[in-house]
């Protein structure tokens, strides 16, 4: 799998068969979905599952940053996967890094149609997604209740 440049020095913190995990700073957890991926519902919640083991393990809530451009499709499964409201949630905000014509429009999608736990926003870069997901950390993180 092909790692992008701003992830290259960083070891996975974790992973599924839908990719990897990468703490990219403090609370800032990135998805690198591999090549291609459908995202089913089992798919969505093996990964939500996973976030959480390593969010309980560091014991922070903390902002997951999802390069989307790597996703071939979601399905609707996996959007109520994303998107429902749950009593001990680990995130503080959803980042959707959507650099292309195919991506955006899966981010779009989600954000049309979904209305998530967290603050979710949809951006063209990594670069931005990070700076905003630090600002959501600072604001939204902390300590897991």
């Amino acid at each position: 799998m092909t790692i992008p440049p701003e992830l290259e020095a960083l070891s996975p913190i974790g992973g599924t068969d839908a990719g990897r995990y990468f703490l990219l700073e403090p609370d800032v957890i990135v998805a690198l979905p591999r090549p291609g991926y459908i995202q089913s519902g089992e798919g969505a919640t093996r990964s939500l599952v996973e976030f959480d083991r390593i969010t309980r393990e560091a014991g922070r809530r903390a902002a997951i940053v999802v390069l989307v451009d790597r996703v071939m499709s979601q399905d609707p499964a996996s959007r109520r996967v994303w998107s429902q409201q749950r009593p001990d949630e680990t995130r503080c905000a959803q980042a959707l890094v959507c650099g292309n014509v195919l991506s955006r429009a899966i981010g779009s999608f989600f954000l049309g149609l979904s209305r998530g736990p967290v603050p979710t926003r949809m951006f063209a870069t990594l670069h931005e997604a990070r700076v905003w997901a630090r600002q959501m950390v600072e604001t939204q993180g902390g300590p897991i209740a």
